[in-house]
C-alpha cells in the first residue's frame, strides 16, 4: 500500500540537556537520519514530510539532497498534535499516512511494514508495548493506588492511518481546540468514537527523552 510518511522533529527537547535531540550524532549520523534511512529505503514509502523547529530547520534542509523521497519540510506548531496536523495538511496524500517520531531512531523495516499492513486492513496501526513493571498512581512522591498492569500499554511510533479517515476527521473537528486537548492521534480518534487498532511493538524502539537515554542509545547505535 503506497504511503506518505510524516516525520516529527519539531519538539522542544525540554526534558533533555540539549537544544535539539534529533540532531544528536551517534556513529557519524544524526538521530533524524536513522529514521530517514529506514523510511527512504522502504518500498511502500512514496514521500516524506518532515516537521521541524526553528532550532533544527537549517540542519534538516541540508538533508534534502541526500534523501529524494523528502516531499517538503515544514515548521511545527505549539503542540505535538498540532505539529502532526500541520505535517498532514502539507503532506502528499497517499492511501496511507504514516507518522513517526524522529526521536525514535531504532525504527525497523518490520515496524513500518506492520503498521502499514494494519492501517490498510483496519484503518489504523499503532505499535504498543505491554507494561512489565508494577504500576501505581503517585501524588507528591507518595503511592496512592496500584493499577492492573495487564490493561496498561505504552504506544510507540511508527503509527499508520487511512488517509481518507484522517482527512474526514480534520474536516469536522475544531483543530485549534483539539490540538490543545489531546497529545496524539490515538487520543483524538478515541474522543471521536473511532477505534484505534494496535499490534505488538518492539522493546528497543525507545524514544530519546532523558539524558540517560543518550547513553543507552549510544551503546546500541555505536556497537
Amino acid at each position: 500500500m503506497l504511503t506518505s510518511a510524516i516525520l516529527l522533529a519539531g519538539g522542544n527537547s525540554q526534558r533533555i540537556s540539549t537544544d535539539d535531540k534529533t540532531t544528536i550524532v551517534f556513529n557519524k549520523k544524526t538521530v533524524l537520519e536513522y529514521s530517514l534511512d529506514k523510511l527512504q529505503n522502504h518500498k511502500n514509502i512514496q514521500y516524506i514530510t518532515i516537521v521541524c523547529s526553528e532550532k533544527n530547520k537549517n540542519t534538516i534542509n541540508k538533508f534534502k539532497s541526500k534523501y529524494n523521497k523528502i516531499h517538503n519540510i515544514v515548521l511545527g506548531g505549539e503542540s505535538r498534535l498540532k505539529s502532526l496536523i500541520i505535517g498532514f495538511q502539507n503532506s502528499f496524500k497517499s492511501n496511507i499516512t504514516l507518522v513517526h517520531d524522529a526521536a525514535r531512531p531504532l525504527i525497523t523495516k518490520k515496524l513500518i511494514s506492520e503498521s502499514i499492513h494494519m492501517a490498510s486492513k483496519y484503518k489504523s496501526g499503532i505499535p504498543v508495548i505491554h507494561q512489565t513493571d508494577s504500576t501505581y498512581v503517585v501524588s507528591n512522591k507518595i503511592l496512592t493506588q496500584s493499577l492492573d498492569r495487564s490493561s496498561i500499554i505504552g504506544s510507540q511510533t511508527p503509527q499508520a492511518y487511512n488517509t481518507k479517515m484522517i482527512n474526514q476527521l480534520l474536516e469536522v473537528i475544531n483543530i485549534k481546540k483539539s490540538a490543545n486537548l489531546f497529545n496524539d492521534l490515538p487520543e483524538l480518534l478515541l474522543s471521536n468514537n473511532i477505534t484505534p487498532y494496535t499490534f505488538t511493538g518492539e522493546k528497543y524502539n525507545i524514544k530519546l527523552t532523558f539524558d540517560d537515554d543518550i547513553n543507552i542509545m549510544s551503546k546500541i547505535l555505536e556497537k
